[in-house]
C-alpha cells in the first residue's frame, strides 16, 4: 500500500517538475478551407488606413446620416484612387477604418482586387452608425472579439446625475481578431478608431477604451502568455499623448497618475517604432500628426522587419488627399517562428 502511494505521488509530482509546456495556440477545433494554401513569403505585411467616410452607393435606412443617405458623386473617383492604393501597398493584413461595412469592403476586394487574394473579412459594425473598422486578410482568422455593446468610462468625466460619465457609442471601433498566420500560429489584430477630438472629455474618451484594451489583453495573455499583438488603426493621439502612453504601458515612460486611477498592469506592453523620428499622417495633402500606428507588442517586436513601419504614400499628394485625409501606416514581420 505504502509503494503503491508513493508511485501515485511521484506520478503526480513528475509532470510538474518537467520543462514547461507553452500553451496550445488557440486552433484546436477549427479548420482551414479545403482549397486553402499558406503562402510561401517569409513575412507578414500589415496595413492600416483611415479611408475617411468611405460609403457605398445605397442608403441604409436605419442610418442617419448625410454622408451615408446620399453618397458624394465622387464616389466612384474615391472608389478608383483606395483600390489603386491598396493594390501598390499589397500588404496580407489591411485594417480600415470609417469604412461602411464589412460586405461593403468584400465587394471592392472581389471586383477591384480580386487577384492580390483577400478571401477573409471581419468586422464588428455599429446598427446605427456607418463608420466602421473592417479588417481585409489573405490569411484565415479565429475568434474575433465584439465589444461594441460594452460600456467605458469616459475618464475623468461626469454625467448630468452627478454620476461618472459612460458610453457605449464608439466601441464597435474597438475589437479583437485571431490571424491565422502559420498552421500553428495565431497572431491577435487589435484594429481601434478612438474618438477623435482634443478636448478633456475625448482624452477621457479615449482613456477608458485604452484602459478596457488592456484588461481584455491582460486575460488573453493569462492564457497565451508569448501572445503576438499588434495595435493597429487610427488612434486620435499623438506619440508623446498621456494616452499614447498610457497604451503602451513602458514601465520607463508611465502615463500620468491621474489616468491610472485602477492600475491596467504589466502585462502587455507595446512598442511605438517610429518613436524616435518624426512619421506625420494626416492631413495627407501636408501632413502635421501623427494619428495612425501599427504598435506591436513586445513579443512581436522581435519580428519587425528593419525599417518597419512607415508611412506609405501610394498616390501622388492631390490624388492621396482627394481619396482621405489620412496617409496609410504600413510593417512587415517575420512569419515563421524562432
Amino acid at each position: 500500500m505504502r509503494t503503491a502511494l508513493s508511485l501515485l505521488l511521484a506520478f503526480c509530482v513528475l509532470p510538474a517538475c518537467g520543462p514547461d509546456v507553452p500553451p496550445p495556440e488557440p486552433t484546436v477545433g477549427m479548420a482551414l478551407p479545403p482549397d486553402y494554401d499558406y503562402p510561401d513569403n517569409d513575412t507578414v505585411r500589415v496595413a492600416t488606413w483611415n479611408l475617411e467616410h468611405f460609403v457605398d452607393g445605397y442608403d441604409n435606412p436605419y442610418i442617419d446620416a448625410e454622408r451615408e443617405d446620399r453618397p458624394e458623386a465622387a464616389m466612384e473617383g474615391r472608389m478608383r484612387r483606395a483600390t489603386q492604393a491598396l493594390r501598390r501597398l499589397d500588404a496580407d493584413l489591411v485594417v480600415l477604418q470609417e469604412a461602411e461595412g464589412e460586405a461593403f469592403l468584400q465587394t471592392v476586394a472581389e471586383e477591384h482586387l480580386g487577384d492580390l487574394g483577400y478571401r477573409f473579412a471581419t468586422s464588428v459594425e455599429s446598427p446605427s452608425w456607418y463608420m466602421n473598422v473592417v479588417l481585409l486578410s489573405r490569411f484565415p482568422l479565429g475568434v474575433v472579439r465584439d465589444y461594441a455593446d460594452v460600456v467605458t468610462l469616459i475618464v475623468g468625466q461626469q454625467a448630468e446625475n452627478g454620476e461618472p460619465a459612460a458610453q457605449s457609442l464608439t466601441n464597435h471601433r474597438l475589437w479583437l481578431a485571431g490571424v491565422r498566420v502559420a498552421p500553428n500560429r495565431t497572431w491577435t489584430i487589435a484594429g481601434a478608431h478612438l474618438k477623435a477630438g482634443r478636448s478633456a472629455e475625448d482624452r477621457g474618451w479615449r482613456v477608458g477604451q485604452i484602459r478596457f484594451l488592456h484588461a481584455e489583453l491582460a486575460r488573453l495573455l493569462d492564457d497565451r502568455p508569448g501572445a503576438n499583438v499588434l495595435v493597429a488603426g487610427d488612434l486620435n493621439a499623438l506619440p508623446d499623448s498621456p494616452e499614447m502612453r498610457l497604451l503602451l504601458n513602458d514601465p520607463d515612460r508611465p502615463a500620468p497618475d491621474s489616468l491610472l486611477s485602477g492600475t491596467i498592469g504589466r502585462r502587455a506592453q507595446f512598442a511605438n517604432p517610429t518613436s524616435d523620428r518624426r512619421t506625420p499622417t494626416h492631413p495627407s495633402d501636408d501632413p502635421e500628426r501623427q494619428l495612425d500606428y501599427l504598435l506591436p507588442n513586445t513579443a512581436l517586436t522581435d519580428r519587425l522587419v528593419e525599417g518597419s513601419p512607415r508611412v506609405a504614400r501610394p498616390l501622388p499628394p492631390d490624388s492621396v488627399a482627394a481619396t482621405s485625409d489620412h496617409l496609410p501606416v504600413t510593417a512587415s514581420f517575420l512569419r515563421s517562428s524562432e
